[in-house]
């Protein structure tokens, strides 16, 4: 038989399919009639069988994809996604049509493409379609995407695909991701990082004439939002990058039509706004503050690799160590902890605000293949001591975090030490160096002490002390126990 006839015969049995079931329903509901029959309601028959029959046609109207071949289908809708969007995709399983809330395919682990490597599974794939002409498969029209816990597996060649989704041809539709990871990896398929995608959306703005992606995602337990726009007539690149947790806004502008990229950043960090200017070229990134010379570095992109120096006349010491500030927090975050990140940071501060008489810190933190050290840092007590950090780690157990360290003083000029401290003359020793091992608490704020040296000798009475101390919980950043702290260390020395 000739398929063009079984078409209609097709949809014959399905409009006595719905009547049959339709009459099965009305019958059950004789309590509906009897009132209609009360209140007149349905006081001629035709009203009743004409309302009827409009709902059977705009059912079967919306129920005729259900007939087409599912193979075609499939071929038809990823040749509209390619066309459209610029994304070749590859169905692994059939697909299913879907009425609520609107029209709608659906399908399981579709595979998304990238010169024919496949880099991403959607487990959950669904995909809207234009309700204006369902009669035959090749008058459809796709419309939003929908891609439902998506896996990708990236590495720099494959961000051409995201880069094209900032490039596509204007639209009405939108491509929106849920609850899905980007594994970026290096080309030898070793892991570098894992980016959540809560919710992200790509849609074209046709009122300013932008591609534009808005994205909730979170990154080394860091969440973050970010906006992208793409305008392509003014070849201009737009991208806004907050995060509340590290108190960081970041706003840049390019234009990315010269081969050497240029722009300014605005960055507000730690609620103190800055500005900066960087030159982007293939292998590197360079940049440098506006104004003052507060910092200035470089990234390498091949390895990462990042130097880099701030320059402040001042901070508190509490910006810096206490359990909430923006140090502590990148080390829970454990974003530093990376095996594949090198850096080098040296951070130079004049004064420290909110301790008396401690100046000229200068911090260097360094990376390397995951460890994080201190080591070879320097803060000034006045002129008259010297505070070395000799070695310094960081360290993660349990949830917290410690900084372990060996820390060796120069007395410059002990005697003017003792003055400011109030010392007693009777415990006011000459020495040249002290030495004495240290753990750190981030989180309890607390320092334990051991293993004191005084010119190269130890001593057992200082150890006593530094034992008792210990089994405290006193702060040590308290201005009186740390006053405190210094007459009972050198009354114990003195004996």
């Amino acid at each position: 038989m000739n398929k063009l006839n079984l078409i209609p015969k097709k949809i014959k049995q399905r409009f006595l399919s719905i009547n049959d079931s339709l009459e099965n329903h009305f019958s059950k509901l004789n309590f509906i009639k009897t009132f209609s029959k009360k209140n007149n309601i349905l006081a001629n028959n035709r009203v009743f069988f004409g309302l009827s029959a409009v709902l059977i046609l705009t059912l079967s109207y919306f129920l005729l994809p259900t007939l087409y071949n599912k193979d075609k289908s499939q071929v038809e809708i990823k040749n509209q996604i390619l066309k459209k969007y610029d994304i070749n995709v590859k169905f692994n399983e059939k697909i299913r049509y879907g009425l609520l809330p609107k029209p709608h395919f659906t399908s399981k682990n579709l595979s998304i493409l990238n010169d024919e490597k496949e880099i991403g599974i959607v487990k959950n794939f669904k995909i809207f379609i234009d309700f204006g002409n369902f009669f035959s498969i090749d008058n459809l029209d796709v419309k939003d995407l929908v891609l439902n816990k998506t896996d990708f597996n990236l590495n720099k060649k494959d961000l051409l695909f995201f880069d094209k989704l900032l490039k596509m041809e204007p639209n009405e539709n939108r491509i929106i991701f849920k609850k899905s990871n980007i594994f970026f990896k290096n080309l030898d398929e070793e892991l570098l990082f894992l980016n959540k995608i809560n919710n992200s959306k790509f849609y074209f703005d046709s009122y300013n004439l932008e591609n534009v992606l808005i994205s909730k995602n979170e990154i080394f337990n860091i969440p973050y939002t970010l906006n992208l726009k793409n305008n392509k007539f003014r070849k201009n690149f737009f991208i806004k990058f907050n995060s509340k947790k590290i108190r960081l806004d970041i706003e840049n502008n390019t234009n990315y039509q010269d081969i050497l990229k240029k722009g300014k950043v605005d960055l507000l960090f730690v609620n103190k706004n800055e500005s900066f200017f960087y030159e982007i070229d293939k292998n590197s990134l360079r940049f440098s503050s506006i104004g003052k010379k507060k910092f200035n570095g470089y990234f390498d992109f091949k390895p990462f690799y990042l130097k880099a120096a701030f320059n402040y006349e001042g901070i508190s010491a509490k910006d810096i160590l206490k359990n909430d500030s923006i140090l502590v927090e990148l080390f829970k975050s454990e974003i530093l902890n990376n095996q594949n990140l090198n850096v080098n940071i040296d951070l130079n501060i004049n004064d420290i605000t909110n301790v008396d008489h401690l100046n000229d810190l200068k911090l260097k933190l360094n990376l390397d293949q995951g460890d994080i050290t201190f080591s070879k840092s320097r803060i000034m007590w006045k002129d008259d001591l010297e505070i070395n950090l000799k070695e310094g780690l960081l360290s993660y157990d349990q949830n917290e975090i410690f900084l372990i360290g060996k820390l060796v003083i120069n007395a410059n000029n002990i005697d003017n030490f003792y003055k400011s401290f109030q010392i007693k003359k009777v415990h006011r020793k000459k020495l040249n160096k002290l030495e004495l091992d240290f753990v750190y608490n981030f989180n309890k704020n607390k320092f334990i002490f051991d293993n004191v040296k005084i010119d190269n000798k130890s001593n057992d009475k200082l150890n006593q002390f530094l034992d008792n101390f210990n089994s405290t919980d006193k702060k040590f950043f308290n201005k009186i126990v740390f006053k405190n702290f210094v007459n009972n260390f050198f009354s114990s020395y003195a004996g």
